[in-house]
């Protein structure tokens, strides 16, 4: 099976994304609300079978998913050393602790390291 790489932060263009961008614009609606977001969602959730909310950023996910997890005040959160501060903001944001563990060859957590 032949992998597709996928660049970081390389825009990849190539389909409605002109079109959509100016009905954004064109309806005023280029933040947190409007059609594309809700029907996003709908799709989205019919994709998993399961109520979704879309989100700004990967920031809020992360924060509403440990909300979702249970994290609470002092708890522990590994996390990798190889990633951005926006990653470990919603850890603080909840008053729990981030405990950084090491990467392997794949630039994730390394799981030996969590043993």
């Amino acid at each position: 099976m032949v992998q597709k790489f996928i660049p970081l932060s390389v825009p990849c263009l190539k389909g409605n994304e002109l079109k959509y961008v100016t009905e954004a614009i064109e309806t005023e609606w280029v933040s947190t609300g409007g059609s594309f977001i809700t029907d996003f969602e709908k799709k989205f959730a019919g994709y998993i079978n399961s109520e979704c909310v879309a989100v700004q950023s990967g920031t809020a996910a992360l924060h509403l998913a440990y909300l979702q997890a249970g994290v609470r005040q002092d708890d522990l959160v590994i996390c990798p050393t190889l990633t951005f501060i926006a990653a470990v903001n919603p850890i603080k944001y909840l008053n729990a602790k981030p405990v950084f563990i090491d990467c392997d060859d794949s630039l994730c957590i390394d799981p030996d390291k969590i043993k």
